[in-house]
């Protein structure tokens, strides 16, 4: 399924259920396929995904210099990256004093 967010005060994306729905738990939400985050909740909402994408990347810096030398894999598309338009859309919205929403698309 996929996910669209939207903001009053940038443009919208679609993200794979998947994938929204750990950031969705890493922002202190339900995970839900449909919800919101207000003005007053954005600046904690954001603040949980950025402390919890950092937690999450540390073990990933540290494996990937442990396989340094073996065999070259795909390389792999870490949530870090994947979070990229929505904590730009978390911070916009933030900025301007604005909401986020999703819901299935």
């Amino acid at each position: 399924m996929l996910i669209r967010f939207k903001s009053d005060k940038s443009g919208s994306f679609i993200m794979q259920e998947s994938v929204a729905a750990p950031l969705l738990r890493m922002m202190g939400m339900s995970g839900g396929t449909e919800g919101a985050v207000s003005e007053d909740a954005l600046r904690a909402a954001l603040q949980h995904l950025e402390a919890a994408l950092a937690a999450e990347q540390q073990p990933q810096q540290e494996r990937e210099e442990d396989d340094e030398g073996e065999d070259e894999e795909e390389p792999v598309i870490g949530l870090a990256v994947r979070a990229t338009p929505l904590l730009e859309m978390l911070r916009k919205a933030q900025a301007a004093d604005g909401y986020v929403m999703w819901q299935p698309d």
